[in-house]
């Protein structure tokens, strides 16, 4: 008798240990298979890098406008320029079958995040007495071409987010690759004022093609 209770003991302990073990590796192949399926695909991939390339490429002339500002004294907030751009951006996001609202938004987000570099930097030269820059690119020979130049970039590339703001892993990926593609040597507020719109949009996923 005690030895049948034992050996009934030892089969139901083995068998908590099977049933625990089959759960786990059960558990072990569902967050893999999670983990794969949560993987955007290379074309969604290709499509959020670039636009964080150009938001990128965007955000690295800014220093260049802040040299240009502090030698002409200008300021730097210009309400007219960024009117005029936004009033561009609106009519090619109609032509393109982009979110007008959504596009507007995102331009106004790359302004503040140029305007913050720029503030910043001004900050500096103001403590350390920066004399006037020599030979610094002109604001409106060198540095807005290449502004106007980017404008249309980022809005096919802002096109081509749209549709994939919705799929499977794109927040994710958008966050693991910004800190990346996207250089920022102020402690993540450039990067974060620039790409709020980007997270926005896959967070509600009310980005809808007009």
């Amino acid at each position: 008798m005690v030895m049948m209770v034992t050996l009934r003991t030892i089969s139901l302990a083995s068998l908590r240990v099977m049933l625990c073990a089959i759960l786990l590796v059960a558990l072990v192949l569902g967050v893999g298979y999670q983990a794969r399926a949560a993987e955007p695909s290379n074309d969604v991939r290709q499509t959020v890098d670039q636009l964080l390339r150009l938001v990128d490429e965007r955000l690295a002339i800014a220093p260049d406008v802040a040299k240009a500002k502090w030698n002409s004294g200008d300021p730097i907030d210009a309400p007219a320029r960024e009117a005029q751009i936004l009033e561009r951006v609106v009519a090619e996001a109609s032509r393109a079958g982009i979110n007008e609202a959504f596009a507007q938004t995102f331009f106004k987000h790359q302004f503040e995040a140029s305007k913050v570099i720029q503030h910043r930097l001004h900050e500096q030269w103001r403590q350390t007495e920066q004399p006037p820059f020599a030979s610094p690119p002109d604001l409106a020979e060198d540095i807005r071409p290449q502004l106007d130049q980017l404008t249309p970039q980022l809005m096919a590339s802002l096109r081509d987010f749209q549709v994939v703001a919705e799929s499977e892993g794109v927040r994710q990926y958008l966050e693991n690759n910004a800190e990346a593609l996207v250089n920022d040597g102020v402690g993540g507020a450039v990067r974060q004022e620039a790409l709020r719109p980007l997270y926005e949009a896959t967070d509600t996923a009310n980005v809808e093609v007009q």
